[in-house]
């Protein structure tokens, strides 16, 4: 038995020296970054002759014989489990499958060249295949539902905000596989449109940078933590003697890093060294999408301009229909500067109505002229916008053009509340379906009751999270339909906002609804409900509302004013530390009034620290104040941060009546 697996051996020897990268082979990708270095490879690598699928002769077993042998028994090398199986010939091992490590499920299972291709196709106990599954590859969390101390099978927390289903490989492999998913969606990144179910969760539907940014990290990690392996060296040109094509990522263990990782600003080269002149950004066809901008305004964009190894300077010029509405800072750049790294100041000024296009063209210190692709839209919709120039006693309204106005018509005005609470559902849950996947949950819950969910169990807490909201605008009301569980007498369901309790209530054995009205909160907000262990809680409904003041408007002396046919204008006399709205009509046409812009003047520059104690004490009708500085204003608010009253005192005393009209 010794001499025939010594014989095969030295045959394999044989094929490897003959099956190293070919002169010539990757000189397509010379020069080239990122989405361009990927396409680049693409094409070199995405034509193979791939072996027929299943066991026998010229089919995928008999690439096996030859691709996964392990050096030290002959047994097949199975990176899926640590059990022993033997080759029969090129038939098929029993107990073992052909697995995709790149699940074929993910562009629909077709029997296309990607399903034959030995690149991804690995033998694999049967039983570890099957538990995989099709799930995505990353690291295993929490519930571990399989493991066979080679693969582990649970769920990962690397999606954010999700717990999703993923198998997770040895250590000693996690490269192996890290760099086939780098091959699988080079070669067949025309699939980009067809990945679907549990790559979902991996991949994105384009061919650039077709990973998620937490997979291209994992994936990058484990490349670098496992580093290329003689049995991936082996195997790769063991497959290009089959199929006729090679794994870059193996042949340059730091491809992935010219294509995804540290070193996407540096042009790939055979020997890792560049001495020709190249941009390190940006990159040729780029597209810059500037911003949206109203009708007679502009805005600036800062592009990044670096470069290295230049013969002399760089020259940047514009062209395209809507050039005339793009300025540069500057068309030259002396070689030192871009080789230092700098910015360049893209001016559009919005005079020409909807989408506007130019191209930026970057040439001269020896580089190969590159093109960016300069996009902005310019918008004909009319709006006030945010004031400028606030001052303690007033600022600068502005606004957009309204087409064919003849004027404008400002309105100044302060808000007051009429008393009135203006409710508005911010999100209602009827739990008729399982638990929205935007929700969290901890502890026990059970939601696969009719329209229920239940909390808490006979030794675990139950609790289930809203997803995260801005709750700083208004207050909140919550309500919620829940009941106990069964016997569990007076079983308590509590309600917290940012793990503060903000009520505690005790249920029976018929639904109830229980509210409780918060504040305003924070810009990432939580609300949770729970139940304790041993006394369960069902909940059947919950709604939570937004609760606003309603408003009415008093007019600032003076306005609304026609300020003629302009874009902006000064408003003054204001009072100091006072908020204010404004909104523009437009004239002669039948453009309706504007968004209403908020506006608070600022503090007074003549304030003086307060380094004495000021006493307050109530007396009939209001506050009485003690203690003043001479010469002190006092200044009341109401609510809506309206100044409603201003004292001047010359004294050290005053009383401010607060008897409402």
């Amino acid at each position: 038995m010794r001499k025939p697996l010594f014989l095969f051996f030295l045959c394999s020897f044989s094929f490897f020296v003959f099956s190293q990268i070919p002169a010539g082979y990757y000189d397509s990708a010379v020069g080239k970054k990122k989405a361009e270095l990927k396409t680049a490879l693409h094409l070199k690598i995405k034509t193979a002759s791939v072996l027929s699928y299943g066991g026998g002769d010229g089919k995928t077993w008999s690439g096996f014989a030859i691709t996964d042998v392990r050096p030290s028994d002959g047994l097949v090398w199975d990176m899926y489990s640590n059990l022993n199986y033997s080759f029969n010939g090129n038939l098929a091992v029993t107990g073992m499958n052909i697995e995709h490590s790149f699940a074929k499920s993910w562009w629909g299972g077709t029997e296309t060249q990607a399903y034959k291709d030995l690149h991804h196709l690995n033998p694999s106990d049967a039983t570890a295949n099957q538990r995989k599954s099709s799930y995505m590859m990353a690291t295993v969390d929490t519930i571990l539902t399989y493991t066979n101390d080679v693969i582990k099978v649970g769920k990962t927390k690397k999606k954010a905000g999700l717990l999703v289903p993923a198998w997770e490989p040895a250590d000693e492999y996690k490269g192996d596989f890290a760099r086939v998913y780098m091959y699988m969606v080079t070669a067949y990144q025309d699939y980009a449109p067809l990945w679907q179910g549990d790559s979902e969760h991996q991949l994105d539907n384009n061919t650039y940078p077709v990973f998620e940014p937490w997979a291209v990290n994992l994936l990058l990690q484990w490349s670098r933590q496992d580093p290329v392996s003689i049995k991936e060296i082996n195997r790769n040109n063991a497959v290009y003697g089959i199929q006729g094509n090679r794994n870059p990522y193996i042949d340059f263990p730091e491809m992935g890093e010219y294509v995804w990782g540290n070193k996407t600003t540096v042009p790939f080269t055979l020997n890792g060294v560049v001495d020709f002149p190249y941009l390190a950004f940006p990159d040729d066809n780029d597209t810059i999408d500037i911003d949206s901008v109203y009708m007679d305004h502009s805005v600036d964009y800062q592009l990044p301009i670096k470069a290295a190894n230049l013969t002399s300077n760089l020259t940047l010029s514009l062209s395209g229909v809507d050039a005339a509405n793009f300025t540069l800072s500057a068309t030259n750049i002396a070689q030192t500067t871009a080789q230092s790294g700098t910015n360049i100041n893209i001016h559009f000024n919005a005079m020409t109505v909807g989408a506007n296009h130019a191209d930026l063209v970057i040439s001269g210190g020896g580089i190969q002229p590159i093109t960016v692709h300069l996009k902005a839209f310019s918008s004909t919709d009319f709006v006030a916008l945010p004031a400028t120039g606030v001052l303690p006693s007033g600022f600068n309204a502005n606004w957009t053009t309204s087409i064919d106005a003849n004027s404008y018509l400002l309105n100044v005005f302060s808000l007051r509340p009429t008393g009135v609470i203006l409710r508005d559902t911010v999100l209602a849950q009827d739990f008729t379906l399982a638990l929205p996947n935007t929700w969290t949950k901890e502890g026990w819950t059970d939601n696969t009751l009719a329209g229920n969910i239940k909390l808490g169990s006979g030794s675990n807490y139950g609790k289930v999270s809203l997803p995260v909201m801005d709750l700083s605008a208004t207050g909140f009301r919550l309500t919620v339909v829940a009941k106990q569980y069964n016997t569990d007498n007076g079983a308590k369901l509590t309600a917290t906002l940012d793990n503060q309790t903000v009520a505690t209530w005790a249920t029976s054995a018929t639904y109830q609804t229980f509210t409780v009205d918060v504040p305003a909160a924070t810009a990432a907000s939580v609300f949770s409900l729970s139940g304790i262990a041993g006394k369960r809680v069902y909940i059947d409904y919950l709604n939570l509302q937004s609760l606003t003041p309603e408003m009415y408007r008093v007019p600032i002396n003076g306005y609304p004013l026609n300020v003629g046919n302009v874009l902006t204008y000064r408003v003054n006399g204001l009072l100091v530390d006072s908020t204010y709205y404004y909104s523009i009509t437009p004239q002669g046409n039948a453009e309706l009034e504007s968004n209403s812009i908020k506006v608070r003047t600022d503090l007074s520059t003549d304030l003086k620290p307060v380094t004495q104690k000021i006493v307050y004490k109530r007396v009939p009708n209001g506050i009485s104040i003690e203690n003043l500085y001479d010469n002190s204003i006092i200044n009341v608010f109401d609510i809506s941060g309206t100044k409603v009253l201003k004292i001047v005192d010359f004294y050290n005393r005053t009383v401010v009546n607060l008897i409402q009209n």
